[in-house]
């Protein structure tokens, strides 16, 4: 009895969610793997709409998403260990891909404050174990959106919270700039011309940072242009003793895979913070358990030589933050932080979209446009 009550709940549920989705037979189209491998198994499918299932969920329509590393990643099983931990007893597939997005609000749970109104315009971010924004309709939380800036369309404003949140977090969390004072420190970025990379010259810059960057040659202009106090190219055969002739750095945030075992000793630091940890791999190939084990042990090692220096290797990650979206949304509208975009496709286009990323050397983001 209490069964069917369940079910014939959620089916009013459904219905009155359907009531504001003007979607023939009430199903969405929707971007999907049924399995792990390569870009290949990218779909394009009708499914059901999604269902809130949350008081503090809200249904959203999507009108544009971006792609970021870790959706080309997971098409390959990355994170996979992580993300059914936190499904629990949801499906693992049909997974749909896509972790931020820009649309409007549908429908929404009934402890979602009034801030919050049908119809609104948000953008936001979806966590790695949920469904993704790769379609037509999106689930999403109260805490991981804001109403979407004025003075950003909706291709813009897709393009910003996934990367800025990983940028914010590994600067102000893992590099205690929350706890410091911005103006007083000396940031090195590595590749500041891709989406994290452009994102985090804008964050330390609003926050008064002396911020010294490298990218390719071709892409100095560019990450220029975000106000940065010095700009070497990687390639130049006196990069090493260039960066080094600027000083003592507080911080060396790496957004582009050069690894902390590359450091020239000519360098002078205290925190290296990569965004490329072996954590998630280590729990696919380990478990769980067996993963953080080895992710403690690899984290140790890499900071056993560089502690008697003074040094440290941590790791930076993607960081659901409230208190972080609401950071980088007030910069956003305060015209601190203006999106970098590399490229727009069509929602039909997804699979071109993933092979530009796939290609490199992007300058910003890559985003859908579903209208």
């Amino acid at each position: 009895m209490l069964l069917k009550t369940v079910r014939n709940l959620r089916c009013l549920h459904q219905k009155r969610l359907c009531s504001n989705v003007r979607t023939p037979e009430n199903r969405m189209r929707a971007w999907q793997i049924h399995s792990y491998g390569d870009l290949g198994e990218l779909q394009l499918s009708k499914t059901r709409l999604p269902i809130i299932a949350s008081p503090k969920e809200l249904l959203v329509k999507v009108e544009a998403s971006s792609i970021n590393p870790i959706d080309y990643m997971m098409i390959g099983g990355y994170a996979k260990t992580v993300a059914n931990f936190f499904r629990k007893y949801e499906l693992e597939f049909p997974l749909i891909l896509g972790r931020e997005f820009c649309g409007t609000i549908l429908d929404k749970g009934q402890d979602v404050t009034d801030q919050f109104k049908v119809g609104d315009p948000i953008y936001g971010v979806v966590n790695i174990h949920k469904p993704g924004s790769h379609a037509e309709t999106v689930i999403a939380e109260e805490s991981l959106i804001c109403h979407k800036p004025k003075n950003l369309s909706s291709v813009e404003a897709a393009s910003i919270m996934y990367a800025g949140l990983t940028a914010w977090s590994a600067l102000f969390i893992t590099g205690e700039l929350s706890i410091r004072n911005p103006k007083l420190s000396r940031v090195l970025v590595l590749g500041a011309s891709g989406g994290v990379g452009t994102l985090a010259v804008q964050m330390l810059k609003s926050q008064g940072s002396t911020v010294v960057a490298t990218c390719s040659s071709n892409a100095i202009p560019l990450v220029q242009s975000l106000g940065v106090d010095q700009t070497f190219d990687y390639a130049d055969i006196n990069f090493t003793n260039n960066i080094a002739e600027q000083g003592f750095y507080d911080i060396i945030l790496d957004c582009a895979k050069f690894g902390y075992d590359k450091v020239p000793s000519e360098w002078r630091y205290n925190k290296f913070i990569t965004l490329n940890s072996p954590l998630m791999n280590n729990a696919d190939n380990f478990g769980l358990l067996g993963g953080f084990a080895a992710s403690a042990k690899d984290l140790l090692f890499a900071n056993f030589a560089k502690c008697p220096q003074g040094q440290s290797v941590r790791w930076g990650f993607f960081t659901p933050s409230q208190s972080g979206i609401q950071f980088i949304d007030k910069l956003v509208k305060n015209g601190k932080i203006n999106p970098v975009i590399h490229k727009v496709f069509k929602f039909d286009e997804l699979p071109k979209a993933y092979e530009c990323l796939q290609e490199g050397h992007l300058r910003g983001k890559i985003v859908i446009d579903y209208n």
